[in-house]
């Protein structure tokens, strides 16, 4: 599939997909979606310079659905390049010795990635409850992996993409290409899965990490991030203003939704004192039993208005927003902004935010 899109300002954008991630690895496989990744860039290092040069942006990110490789610039440089970047993404001439290089930068990545406390607190939280490895994947299997595996899931899942985006102010993108259609049935089972592997982390001293997390959901996707966004968007929401603003127990409060194939859960996270974490526990229990007070038409008609505001504004910048053409229907805000109300929202509330619900973890030494 091809989509077309109009570009408001000289400003153009690139965007191949590839449909699939890590629902298409396997033990011994975790973490191989996001090396290709890594490994499929290299297609393009002998553009840097080039890229450099006409200050074209560019690199792409795997999330647990997909694989998107993208491009940004001016469109007089940018659409001269968009089929011989798609040339170079279809050929994939990798060698042996890239391979090995890629993986050990893969391999501190993932060192990265458990030296942060709260990221740390994630990954291993997402390996307990759901048995799941994230793109990051698992040490072991990445430092097992072997150059002719790759070779494999290249040819399983990069030799046709999924979907191209193209955002340009005058020129269409045409391709012959054979696009993949792919159907993944994987499903995450909540846990905990005492079999998963974790991973120990760092010592972080007097900080501790507060995550909670919902059980896991098959619909209202849309719907759910509008809650979220009601409890978390902004220093006047109801999760700032009960844990930073009126009490001051942490600088950051984060709750969104993350998004696995067709199914969804939210999780509220945050970082404070290891004495504070009863308190900030207890702040998020009052607002997420009190929707009365804290999930009021006023609130519903803020974010509304806010989300109606950004939707013109990705509008004139859609060629770095494309975010709405990569997620499945049902998912996006914008399928649902001109009908939601507020009856509809207080009945989802209702349905996939029972505080009981939640699983509490904090102070990732858990996983030690």
């Amino acid at each position: 599939m091809i989509i077309n899109l109009k570009s408001q300002t000289a400003l153009s954008g690139f965007y191949i997909v590839y449909e699939g991630s890590t629902n298409l690895e396997k033990p011994g496989w975790y973490g191989i979606a996001h090396l290709l990744e890594h490994l499929v860039c290299r297609s393009f290092e002998h553009l840097r310079d080039d890229f450099e040069r006409e200050s074209i942006d560019w690199n792409a990110y795997t999330s647990s659905g997909e694989i998107v490789f993208y491009f940004t610039g001016l469109d007089k440089y940018l659409n001269r390049r968009k089929n011989q970047l798609l040339d170079l993404l279809l050929e994939f001439e990798i060698t042996k010795e890239q391979f090995e290089r890629e993986r050990e930068i893969v391999l501190q990545e993932y060192t990265d990635y458990f030296g942060d406390q709260t990221e740390s607190h994630m990954l291993n939280l997402n390996r307990k409850l759901f048995k799941d490895y994230d793109p990051i994947g698992l040490r072991q299997d990445l430092e097992s992996m072997k150059y002719m595996d790759c070779i494999k899931f290249w040819e399983l899942q990069f030799s046709n993409p999924s979907k191209i985006i193209n955002v340009s102010p005058k020129n269409v993108f045409k391709s012959n290409i054979d696009f993949a259609e792919r159907k993944f049935d994987r499903k995450l089972q909540f846990g905990p899965h005492n079999d998963a592997i974790l991973e120990k982390r760092n010592d972080f001293g007097d900080k501790a990490s507060l995550i909670m997390v919902s059980p896991l959901a098959e619909e209202d996707f849309a719907y759910i991030s509008f809650i979220n966004a009601m409890l978390s968007s902004g220093l006047n929401s109801p999760l700032y203003q009960e844990i930073r603003e009126k009490k001051g127990l942490a600088y950051h409060v984060s709750c969104s939704q993350a998004r696995n194939n067709n199914q969804g859960f939210t999780t509220i996270n945050t970082q404070t004192s290891k004495q504070n974490i009863q308190k900030v526990y207890d702040a998020v229990r009052k607002v997420l039993n009190n929707p009365d007070k804290y999930m009021t038409r006023d609130r519903f008609e803020t974010i509304k208005e806010s989300y109606m505001i950004k939707l013109q504004k990705d509008k004139i910048n859609r060629f770095s927003n494309v975010n709405y053409w990569i997620l499945p229907k049902g998912w996006s805000i914008k399928d649902i902004i001109k009908t939601v109300n507020i009856k509809k929202i207080r009945d989802v509330y209702e349905k996939h935010f029972n505080f009981d619900d939640f699983y509490l973890s904090y102070d990732a030494k858990e996983f030690e």
